[in-house]
């Protein structure tokens, strides 16, 4: 079984139902292993410390690897893309911006979500969210490249 596989499957031993990993980075012969995981809710510092715990003991049974490496469990952070269609769910009314495969990039308030496709109302330049008609997309997730959460300091 590979590393990304064997760490899903150990961290579905602790993690809550409501916690699931979102991505796993590890380039053989690297001296990184970092997991990536998220809530439905908000995440706490002990979940990570939690799940951290657990993995270096299941590392350390299964003697991975030769070199030294440095074990790190995080929440994907503001910097990083939304990947699952899971996360979108706790960002209803907050701004994304979204690159689509076609290259159009879009900036609005994402406004409902199902399981295929989410409706954004698109920000305009001039009257921001307060156009007198506001303008809704739909978009199917198949066709985002990437989401980003926008941080907002209002």
């Amino acid at each position: 079984m590979q590393i990304v596989e064997q760490i899903k499957e150990w961290s579905a031993e602790v993690l809550e139902p409501s916690v699931f990993v979102v991505d796993i980075e590890f380039k053989p012969g690297g001296s990184k292993l970092l997991i990536l995981i998220d809530s439905d809710g908000p995440l706490t510092i002990e979940q990570c410390r939690s799940l951290n715990r657990h993995l270096s003991s299941k590392l350390d049974e299964s003697d991975f690897g030769e070199t030294p490496y440095l074990l790190e469990v995080s929440s994907p952070g503001v910097d990083r893309p939304l990947k699952l269609t899971r996360q979108y769910a706790k960002h209803i009314g907050r701004e994304l911006k979204v690159l689509l495969k076609a290259k159009t990039e879009l900036l609005g308030k994402l406004i409902e979500l199902n399981e295929t496709s989410m409706k954004l109302h698109l920000k305009d330049k001039k009257k921001a969210y307060l156009a007198k008609e506001p303008i809704i997309k739909e978009i199917v997730f198949e066709d985002i490249e990437e989401a980003f959460v926008q941080v907002s300091f209002n």
